[in-house]
């Protein structure tokens, strides 16, 4: 085969087929994979770079651990009767909102148990979950509802990981 301007196919198709054709076959007729020996040079090439990947991904793990992050809960938010905040506590992102709503409930029972409404906000530093508190205070005392800041004199802080339960299915294991 020439491609236009008179130069050969690279590779040449012609070898290809017929290296396609002289293939081992078992009884059948059908073409058996490559053998041990033909595809050692290719394993000898790619080892490097699969050992290279088994290391980063080696020391990649910690790197994806989950980070540790702030918030506080909020009660009654929509209309009160009194809107309660929770102190500033201290979580990881492995945690989900309704765990998180599960376990601030355990922490202020007398606070969160009997709450309409109840949201966990979350922030990435102290600093900026300290501020949304003080201002989201300010903004329900501009519509005159009653709110309550649950002190703390150490901040809480959750589990490093949240409990397992088991499951609830009615299916056999």
């Amino acid at each position: 085969m020439v491609l236009p301007g008179g130069s050969p196919c690279p590779g040449g198709l012609r070898e290809t087929v017929q290296r396609a054709r002289s293939a081992p076959t078992d009884r059948e007729g059908t073409r058996l994979l490559p053998t041990f020996a033909s595809m050692r040079s290719l394993n000898m090439r790619t080892l490097p770079c699969i050992l290279v990947l088994a290391l980063a991904s080696l020391f990649a793990a910690p790197a994806t651990a989950q980070n540790t992050i702030y918030g506080y809960a909020i009660g009654n938010w929509r209309n009160g009767p009194t809107v309660e905040f929770s102190p500033l506590f201290e979580t990881t992102e492995r945690f989900t909102p309704a765990q998180l709503i599960e376990w601030v409930r355990e922490q202020w029972p007398g606070s969160f148990t009997d709450t309409t409404e109840i949201d966990v906000l979350l922030f990435g530093d102290i600093e900026g979950g300290e501020l949304d508190r003080r201002t989201l205070k300010a903004k329900y005392g501009m519509r005159n509802l009653p709110v309550h800041l649950i002190g703390a004199e150490a901040m809480p802080s959750t589990a490093p990981a949240p409990a397992r339960k088991p499951s609830v299915t009615a299916a056999p294991r």
